[in-house]
């Protein structure tokens, strides 16, 4: 890890002071002068003592938390939000307490706050977080962001409060359990933000303590206090306030963890924690650590080139057709209203403008090929990738990576939001000089995983053919398929019959995300009863599966939870009976959320296995890693990446053989399969759109 730039000469000179003996003169310390009192350390010698006495105790954990400041403003999101660059903490204070169990020695805990101004005390502290103890935090992300800071490495074992809370409430507060069965789409947003409100503030640390009993004595100075460090002058001594609370934190995580310990064996959660969630924190912190790299030329490029290209299209809507404002319900409900078409936007009995029913209804009219680029235009503009303010240091931008952000298990990311970046922008991530970016991508994860969670052999075999949709479309289409087409390879089946085999993707997919008949058959662009009828036949080739799955949604409703292949638990927030997208869940959370499983495996594994090669994730995106590594070593990361994921898939799921998909072919940004033109191609289209050269249903 790199020290602090202004620190290097400091830590320098202290580097080349003769060694202290790690254990200070064999002299035992004695718990009683360090019980029952806040140790403050500043000194050399007060910090050796600490790591002494520390590697002297029966200890079981360490708890610890920091207090910082940032060199640099953040940005200002909303009323309740603030966005820094990890890179501009400021580590002031790190507060530790050691617990030693009750049947050891003394049967307590050992409270330390550490001045991290003093850089001749940071290589005590590297050697004190070597230790083979569990580190426990509450949010650990911000403390391993001020290890990093200082070089410290992060330690060998680590447990989050926060993220086991949210592991112990996952599906709890959905937006949905607020609001139900409504097509308002104010009511549906407003839900969401007051869902995402109780699953940050619900797991703060003092909620945490109250639920589980835990006195913490500065519950009504806590954000006074927290406050007192963002403004705290660099050289100003600390208060007896400010060193006191900061070692409450630390001994609150520390009588957190074995009550949180014992709550996780009750809940069947152990396992997953200590096997894959915990080290997440860890892997995720260090992708948000590291950042992208984004080309500034080609970001004010991109920006100038989008706005010029939606002032067109909005000109030409107001002058064809007279649509003055893209967002206004009313000028496009008279607009369609006028056409005749107004009753094909019609959802759950309200008129949608969104973009699923504009994608659906496309080909009706010129004018919704125009509606949808000026909309994604607009999006296109308003996406944080384009603001300049984001850029942190070393020229990168680092969003916030959401651990557990979805109820599924899965990340989440915002300010900006690179896994939902639109494809046109990708190109904009760019390497560091020397380097180049690659991606590794399961192919068709989910329908293996589908087939291994719920038992199916048949769907085993097709995944395990290589291409699972082209193995379908030969079996359930064998009547009409020349001879010669019943068992060719699937790549050759999927360029000869790529309508059948779509047909059996959005079967597949169906199953997996629960699509109605109706919804196939808008995907699919044929009749409800075609539909249906396709879908019957389908499931028919797999008995197995279809069988589990009524199992898993009867079952799952009664017990209340829905359950992956590691434990990971998405529970229902009311009794009864389940409703339909309820019982959807509980069929997708064993698939998604087994996957998910995997696939943080394979990136905490991959997080230490990079390091050699200087490598380093940038993107966990869905089912693929986008990496970053040496030129030279470009190939032989990919090749790792491969054999990684391959191998972790097949851990959890031995009868699988799975595949991955490797793009390193345009190192030079980050692509869809070797694809960086997106954005010139997006706005070509445009142009065809707006002076007749493309039909109204050309996809835009």
């Amino acid at each position: 890890m790199k020290l602090l730039p202004i620190w290097e000469e400091r830590v320098k000179d202290v580097a080349q002071e003769p060694a202290v003996n790690r254990i200070s003169y064999g002299l035992k310390k004695s718990p009683r002068y360090y019980a029952m009192r806040t140790n403050f350390i500043e000194t050399v010698d007060d910090g050796q003592a600490m790591l002494d006495f520390a590697l002297q105790r029966p200890l079981s954990h360490i708890g610890f938390d920091t207090e910082f400041g940032y060199d640099r403003p953040g940005i200002v999101i909303d009323g309740r939000n603030t966005s820094h660059d990890p890179r501009s903490i400021r580590p002031l204070l790190l507060s530790l307490v050691m617990a030693e169990p009750p049947d050891e020695g003394e049967g307590c805990l050992y409270s330390f706050v550490v001045d991290l101004r003093k850089p001749e005390l940071l290589p005590a502290m590297n050697e004190l977080f070597r230790l083979t103890l569990p580190f426990v935090g509450h949010f650990a992300k911000v403390e391993l962001f001020c290890l990093w800071r200082l070089g410290i490495g992060e330690p060998l074992l680590l447990w989050d409060t926060f993220i086991f809370e949210k592991l112990l409430h996952l599906g709890r507060h959905h937006h949905k359990y607020r609001v139900r069965n409504t097509a308002d789409e104010y009511e549906q947003i407003r839900a969401k933000e007051e869902s995402n409100e109780n699953k940050v503030y619900g797991f703060s640390l003092v909620a945490t303590c109250q639920r589980y009993g835990v006195a913490y004595r500065m519950e009504a100075e806590k954000e006074r206090l927290r406050q007192s460090f963002l403004t705290h002058p660099a050289a100003a001594r600390f208060s007896q306030e400010q060193i006191d609370y900061a070692a409450e934190d630390a001994i609150a995580a520390g009588r957190l963890y074995p009550l949180q310990v014992q709550k996780a064996v009750q809940h069947g959660l152990l396992r997953h924690c200590e096997t894959v969630e915990m080290d997440w924190v860890i892997t995720n912190a260090r992708i948000e650590w590291t950042g992208v790299r984004v080309d500034e030329r080609k970001r004010d490029e991109a920006i100038a080139r989008i706005s010029v290209h939606l002032e067109r299209v909005e000109k030409h809507l107001a002058a064809e057709y007279g649509i003055r404002n893209t967002q206004s319900h009313k000028q496009l409900a008279e607009f369609f209203q006028g056409c005749g078409l107004l009753h094909k936007f019609l959802q759950g009995g309200k008129v949608s403008f969104d973009k699923k029913v504009l994608k659906k209804n496309a080909g009706l009219h010129p004018a919704i090929a125009l509606l949808r680029s000026a909309r994604r235009a607009s999006d296109l503009l308003a996406d944080r990738l384009l603001t300049p303010e984001f850029v942190g240091a070393g020229g990168r931008v680092r969003a916030e990576h959401r651990q557990l952000g979805t109820d599924t298990g899965r990340q989440t990311s915002r300010w900006p939001n690179f896994l939902g970046l639109d494809r046109v922008l990708r190109p904009l991530v760019i390497p560091e000089d020397g380097f180049g970016i690659g991606e590794v991508d399961w192919s068709q994860v989910e329908v293996g995983v589908a087939a291994a969670m719920y038992g199916d052999d048949e769907l085993v075999r097709m995944f395990n053919s290589g291409d699972v949709y082209s193995a379908m479309a030969q079996h359930f289409f064998r009547e009409q398929l020349p001879e010669e087409d019943r068992t060719i390879a699937g790549k050759e089946f999927k360029a000869k019959h790529k309508v059948l085999r779509n047909q059996m993707k959005s079967c597949t997919l169906g199953i997996i995300y629960g699509i109605t008949p109706v919804g196939l058959a808008q995907t699919l662009g044929t009749t409800r009863a075609k539909a249906a009828a396709l879908q019957n036949r389908f499931m028919a080739m797999f008995p197995r599966l279809q069988g589990a799955l009524v199992l898993a949604s009867q079952c799952g409703a009664i017990r209340g939870y829905a359950c992956t292949i590691s434990g990971l638990k998405r529970y229902r927030a009311r009794d009864g009976e389940a409703t339909r997208w309820e019982k959807n869940w509980l069929t997708n959370h064993p698939v998604q959320g087994s996957a998910a499983v995997a696939f943080k495996a394979a990136g905490n594994r991959l997080d230490k296995l990079y390091r050699q090669h200087d490598a380093r994730i940038i993107i966990p995106l869905h089912d693929a890693f986008i990496f970053e590594a040496p030129l030279n070593a470009l190939g032989t990361v990919a090749d790792i990446t491969s054999r990684v994921m391959c191998d972790t898939l097949q851990e959890y799921f031995p009868a699988l053989r799975p595949q991955v998909e490797v793009n390193i072919t345009r190192p030079d940004c980050w692509n869809k399969d070797g694809d960086g033109e997106e954005l010139e191609r997006w706005i070509a289209t445009l142009n065809e759109l707006m002076y007749g050269h493309e039909t109204g249903s050309k996809e835009a």
